[in-house]
């Protein structure tokens, strides 16, 4: 059997002429793009340019007379004589089959029996949303049902693949893991989940933060989604500052729609893949998932489009690749290899930016998490540092104030787009930065950062931390990497909590030369995200009030940054030892290759500025140039760049100056 391998990648935006535009709480809102999907053309055994299909409108009557709308297709010659491979393409939430329904017809005309059809309460099927539930996972049950039936119209009934995106890969995850139900099994040959980690209605309100694409999923007018009413009532849980509202939506939300601890349940070989910048679901889900599994299956984690994370060509590229021998695996029993190669598949994100995107690398590992993954530390400290070390005075803590005003709401703060004059006048942004010191080799970050928070405030009883992640290069530009977001929603004022918090899975590679900067901000709004789908809105939801919330400059307030290899060693600023005078150190070791420490004593705060020369008395390297603390301070100075000779270490303060020797020996 000869099959054709497409590389061909379709952007599900605007399909057949259809775009909505709707008014969503006053914001302009096209929920096509809201929840969309790159769907990828499969191989198959027909050329797609000389074979006409045939289509078949029809409806579906499930087990409470809710009738779905659906299209079905399939190529007009003979099919084989067990039928044809059927492709079943589930739609994002907010859409409908109308959208699916060219690449259906496209990718039946290359040897599929191909079928999408509308969720319930979505385009025109009847019934109501209950929100990516286990209702929709049962009706997707008797989808299949059908088409098992439906032999005569060309089905193989033993090759049925389901694949989606978001809504799209979730319901068929869902069903898969649900086992028996009163309507039967799901049973399909496999299953390709994209954007759909188990835990998703929890990450929509992980850490006590409601996601603005949440509000937006459960706010669609009636020609877009037609919810039940325990659904309806959520957004007005969201826009209450009512603790019991919001215990409401903790309850009801993740209930019958979380379910990460029947995964193991499922017997369906599954591509499982993520975004690591998903707006709307933590990709952590996929990876706890993925320890769940007892089936064969790939992951992938990095770029994969449709919500909101960063474009690229070379993992599209490599994307199409993925499918295609999954499938050739799967379905047309080629021996490929697939389920010996590296089980899980990631890219990282890093600089340079290609038209305002990260670039990605690839990279694979037989286990997950890559061996070497170690925590690296960091502590908050006065004066914006961010370091191995704890401040050095623990009674310290830094502010982030709350001034709202003008009767401001949070519904008119939506409507508002949390921009322009009127919302400036009555929501006063707040912001601190923590940095580190100039990387002095790349840092390859990979897993979940966490947060530890040492913490009080004047307001109750919520209060709310936001904490974003950026990378800065030397011209001051910087990008933001990923965040963690926490709102306590059970606090009483003046009270002092520790609390461990995590933030967004992720892998990206931070550059040498550049440096780590962690915003803590009262809204947590970039313009690094100005583009589809916040558009210059925040990620989570900011919490109204007016007041103080603080964080304590201790050994309690620090994050850990998961990273690959050795954490760096820099600029270490003090320790808890009080030095008695100025001192420098000579660096040892000495003669060295190309690695040395120095080291110096400040018995109080001054500025510091360390500097290298060559024999010729000509700058090299600048090590230091900061206020600093007073204590020991430890500086690793990496010579690689440098030709063997003899150097001079100059360490000058207000009121202190010396000057060492050292030997480059290569």
């Amino acid at each position: 059997m000869k099959i054709k391998t497409l590389f061909v990648i379709i952007l599900i935006l605007y399909i057949n002429g259809i775009s909505y535009s709707q008014h969503i709480n006053g914001q302009s809102i096209n929920p096509s793009l809201l929840e969309t999907y790159n769907f990828k053309l499969l191989p198959g055994m027909l050329d797609g340019a000389t074979s006409d299909v045939d289509s078949v409108q029809f409806n579906i009557t499930l087990r409470d007379a809710v009738v779905l709308e659906a299209v079905k297709y399939k190529p007009q010659v003979p099919p084989p004589s067990t039928g044809w491979p059927v492709i079943i393409m589930v739609h994002g939430f907010g859409s409908n089959k109308n959208v699916l329904a060219p690449l259906c017809k496209e990718q039946a005309s290359h040897g599929y029996y191909t079928l999408t059809f509308s969720m319930r309460g979505q385009g025109n099927s009847g019934g109501l949303s209950n929100l990516i539930s286990r209702t929709e996972a049962q009706d997707l049950i008797e989808v299949v049902n059908y088409v098992k039936a439906d032999s005569a119209y060309g089905s193989d009934l033993n090759k049925i693949i389901i694949m989606g995106g978001s809504q799209g890969g979730l319901t068929p995850f869902m069903a898969a893991s649900m086992g028996q139900t009163s309507i039967g099994k799901l049973n399909v040959k496999t299953i390709m989940a994209s954007l759909a980690p188990p835990d998703f209605a929890t990450s929509w309100i992980e850490n006590g933060s409601v996601k603005m694409t949440f509000l937006w999923s459960v706010t669609y007018p009636s020609n877009i989604a037609r919810y039940t009413t325990l659904v309806n009532r959520m957004s007005s849980w969201v826009y209450s500052n009512n603790k019991d509202r919001w215990d409401s939506l903790a309850y009801w939300l993740p209930k019958d729609r979380d379910f990460m601890d029947i995964v193991p349940n499922n017997t369906i070989p599954m591509i499982i893949e993520g975004s690591w910048q998903d707006k709307f679901f933590n990709a952590s889900g996929i990876v706890k998932a993925s320890t769940r599994l007892n089936v064969p299956f790939r992951m992938y984690l990095g770029a994969v489009p449709g919500h909101g994370g960063d474009e690229s060509p070379t993992e599209n590229l490599w994307h199409a690749q993925f499918f295609d021998d999954w499938i050739n695996f799967w379905i047309y029993d080629i021996q490929n290899g697939t389920l010996n190669a590296p089980k899980y598949q990631y890219a990282s994100t890093s600089y340079p930016l290609v038209n305002n995107n990260l670039t990605f690398y690839h990279d694979s590992s037989t286990v997950w998490y890559p061996p070497g993954i170690n925590n690296w530390r960091l502590y908050f400290n006065s004066n914006g540092l961010l370091r191995n070390v704890p401040n050095y005075y623990p009674t310290e803590r830094e502010a982030l104030r709350y001034q709202v005003s003008g009767g401001l709401t949070l519904r008119e703060a939506v409507v508002l787009e949390f921009n322009g004059p009127l919302f400036e006048s009555k929501f006063k942004r707040s912001s601190v930065n923590f940095e580190t010191d100039v990387l002095t080799s790349d840092v390859k970050m990979l897993g979940v950062p966490k947060l530890n928070l040492q913490y009080s405030s004047t307001a109750e009883p919520f209060c709310q931390y936001n904490f974003q992640i950026f990378e800065v290069i030397p011209d001051s530009s910087k990008r933001l990497v990923t965040r963690i977001n926490y709102t306590d929603r059970n606090y009483t004022a003046n009270t002092v909590k520790t609390k461990s918090i995590d933030g967004c899975e992720y892998s990206h590679i931070f550059r040498a030369g550049n440096r780590i900067r962690i915003t803590m901000t009262n809204l947590d709004q970039t313009t690094d995200e100005s583009f589809f789908p916040l558009e210059g809105n925040p990620m989570v939801l900011p919490v109204l009030m007016n007041g103080s919330s603080y964080i304590n400059l201790n050994e309690n307030s620090y994050i850990e940054l998961p990273v690959l290899g050795t954490p760096p060693i820099g600029v270490n600023n003090g320790s808890s030892n009080i030095a008695r005078e100025y001192s420098l150190s000579q660096n040892f070791p000495n003669p060295f290759n190309p690695v040395t420490k120095i080291e110096y004593a400040l018995p109080e705060s001054d500025k510091v500025v360390l500097k290298v020369y060559d024999l010729l008395g000509k700058e090299v390297r600048t090590l230091v140039n900061e206020l600093q603390r007073p204590g020991f301070h430890t500086v690793i100075f990496d010579a690689s760049g440098l030709s063997s000779g003899i150097y001079f270490y100059k360490l000058t303060t207000d009121n202190f100056q010396d000057v060492k020797k050292m030997i480059l020996v290569k």
